[in-house]
């Protein structure tokens, strides 16, 4: 009774120290979970950032553009100009140079109708023909403006290539002559310049306060990370309790009835088995013969008897782990030409769980060897994801249908019905799938400590 006593307390203060570090996994994973997903989320706002503060930027630089364009040279746009007369073209020259002190411009050309360049700070360019898109066309008849960035891979655009301009804001927009019913195109070219330096001054604006309001909901997440792995580390510790105390209940109720068997019934048939043998030492022939073979069949009963109550007495972890604890069955199943497999990942249990893994491969083992005259068994476990364990114990033996399982019960063998009440004390889930000249799979599933 004192090794009763003593054991829980031992099991308790380990599942403590189990159970602590299984808070500090969780907590840890959790926090790391989340600066993962921080990282994840800043990345993503930054290029949704850039991207929108590059497109904002472009729409301001744009209309600044179209807006600053329009009133500089609106009255410059004469009619004379469709026949390039030299004073027209002069005086565009000086207010594009004032235009060009106001905002920067990399170009600007005025097309008219027919695809034709009229005028252009750049002169090699004048008279030129370069077809205009279906767009830019339109913009004829709307004098609307349109906005983007031009990747100046069109044949007009190569004196931009030539000077090292890889892109550029282009804003085309439509305009009336100052007389008379013609229109024109007006093209400026904006360095691209302009679009940064504007997208980096809307990205120092915002984003201290999107990364800001991302960290505080990071942090935010701790306490909640804190709280459910209390919770949880409370509730493995409830069930390991509940396991402890079945378990312990178990094997106080195996060692009374062993402790009853082997001092009331064996020690009957042991003196009956002397009393018969005594007997037969001094009745007459053929009845000593009788009695001989009565006191030799009372003491296989005996090693059967006891044979059973080793089966059945409490059997503990060893310290080589819970593995270790299956040798004897090991070896007596090879000695029968069976062959035994282990494949056991090396997982850190709690206490409890180790001693219910041994407990239930036992008596598995057991009714191999009793019951399905199997050649082949593989016992297995493995943690899978979530720290979930999976024990599984098959054989290639006899197997059995539902009708035959509820007929050993009926008969006495209730190894079965034990595994399936021990295993829903303590909240795990165990199946047995069996089919007759196929085997037995046994298929045990505990949500392990972390």
């Amino acid at each position: 009774m004192e090794l009763l006593s003593e054991q829980p307390t031992k099991a308790g203060e380990v599942t403590g120290r189990s159970s602590q570090r299984g808070l500090t996994v969780a907590v840890v994973v959790s926090i790391i979970g989340s600066l993962l997903a921080f990282v994840a989320i800043a990345v993503g706002l930054f290029y949704a950032t850039n991207n929108a503060a590059e497109e904002e930027a472009l729409k301001e630089a744009g209309a600044a553009g179209e807006v600053t364009a329009r009133v500089a040279l609106a009255p410059y746009l004469v009619p004379s100009l469709l026949e390039q007369d030299q004073a027209a073209i002069d005086d565009l020259d000086a207010a594009a140079a004032t235009l060009n002190r106001t905002v920067q411009m990399t170009r600007l050309k005025i097309w008219s109708e027919d695809s034709v360049v009229l005028w252009s700070d750049e002169k090699e360019l004048i008279g030129q023909l370069y077809p205009l898109g279906a767009e830019e066309t339109e913009l004829f008849e709307t004098l609307g403006a349109t906005v983007e960035v031009s990747d100046l891979s069109k044949e007009e655009n190569e004196l931009e290539v030539a000077q090292g301009e890889s892109r550029a804001v282009e804003v085309y927009f439509g305009a009336e002559m100052t007389e008379g019913p013609e229109r024109v195109l007006v093209e400026t070219y904006f360095p691209y310049d302009l679009v940064s330096d504007q997208a980096v001054s809307l990205r120092q604006r915002f984003m201290p306060l999107l990364m800001l309001g991302l960290g505080l909901l990071t942090i935010a997440q701790v306490p909640l990370a804190l709280l459910l792995a209390r919770r949880l580390s409370k509730a493995t510790r409830e069930r390991e309790r509940l396991l402890e105390r079945v378990i312990t209940a178990s094997d106080a109720e195996r060692r009374r009835i062993s402790a009853a068997v082997h001092d009331g019934a064996v020690q009957d048939l042991i003196g009956i088995s002397y009393t018969i043998e005594a007997k037969a030492d001094t009745a007459p022939e053929p009845l000593d013969d009788t009695l001989h073979e009565l006191a030799g069949s009372t003491r296989t009963v005996i090693r059967q008897l006891r044979s059973i109550l080793n089966s059945i007495y409490p059997v503990e972890v060893p310290p080589e782990g819970w593995a270790a604890g299956l040798q004897d069955l090991v070896l007596a199943l090879e000695g029968n030409g069976v062959q035994v497999t282990l494949d056991i990942d090396d997982v850190d249990l709690a206490p409890m769980d180790g001693l219910l893994f041994l407990r239930v491969t036992r008596e598995a083992l057991r009714n191999v060897a009793t019951h399905a005259d199997a050649s082949k068994v593989l016992v297995r476990l493995e943690q899978q994801r979530l720290g979930r364990l999976v024990l599984q114990v098959n054989d290639d033996g006899r197997g059995f249908t539902a009708a035959n399982a509820d007929s050993s019960r009926s008969e006495g063998h209730l190894g079965l019905q034990l595994l399936y009440d021990l295993a829903n004390d303590v909240g795990a889930d165990l199946t047995i799938d069996s089919s007759p000249g196929v085997g037995t799979n046994l298929r045990l599933e505990l949500m392990g400590q972390r």
